[in-house]
């Protein structure tokens, strides 16, 4: 029985099979990010705190406010969020709702700013590491952003929904490819500088 042996790859088979990867990679977190961002409506981000003894006027205006998001009207939700927060400035959960509001106008700063400030106030506040986390991803953080996603996971509920988890998880595998890509960029341009 002949053996065969491999013909070695060429220098041109090797940058083909790269650039493949590549576009590859790049394509997978294209799809995982559209899915990622996309509206899911039966995926709450909204926030509901325990609102039981409160005033029913405070009741009443939360609700409508969660009902302005839910109903994609992030502007009225905002104008809703803005007095409770100067009203009650100690319930983290409003903090949470106006980060995610602002985050779907595309105000990530401003919506990163109210998911830290929920953080301080509760540092078990699970959905405001899921806001921060996607602020900084925004942003370009993706480093922040792992960090934020893993403690959202490791923070939330047995009660969460499946798939909101699975959307985080997610998350994490796409931002740790795209940090490696760009690490491995990274070497690689310092690799051809040096051989210069």
């Amino acid at each position: 029985m002949a053996r065969r042996t491999r013909k070695p790859l060429r220098q041109g088979q090797y940058l083909k099979m790269l650039l493949l990867l590549v576009v590859t990679v790049a394509l997978l977190g294209s799809l995982a990010n559209i899915w990622l961002t996309r509206p899911h409506p039966e995926i709450s981000t909204v926030e509901q705190p325990d609102l039981e003894g409160q005033p029913s006027s405070l009741q009443a205006a939360f609700q409508a406010a969660v009902n302005a998001m839910q109903a994609g009207d992030h502007e009225q939700a905002i104008r809703l969020w803005h007095p409770l927060l100067i009203e009650y400035p100690g319930i983290p959960e409003i903090k949470v709702n106006m980060g995610f509001s602002l985050f779907e106008l595309g105000h990530y700063p401003v919506a990163r700013d109210f998911f830290l400030e929920a953080m301080e106030q509760n540092p078990y506040q699970a959905n405001a590491y899921y806001g921060l986390a996607i602020c900084e991803e925004k942003l370009g953080d993706l480093e922040s952003a792992l960090g934020a996603m893993r403690s959202y996971i490791h923070l939330a509920s047995e009660q969460e929904n499946p798939q909101f988890i699975r959307r985080a998880r997610s998350a994490l595998w796409e931002w740790e490819a795209a940090l490696k890509n760009q690490k491995d960029s990274i070497e690689v341009e310092q690799g051809a500088e040096g051989a210069e």
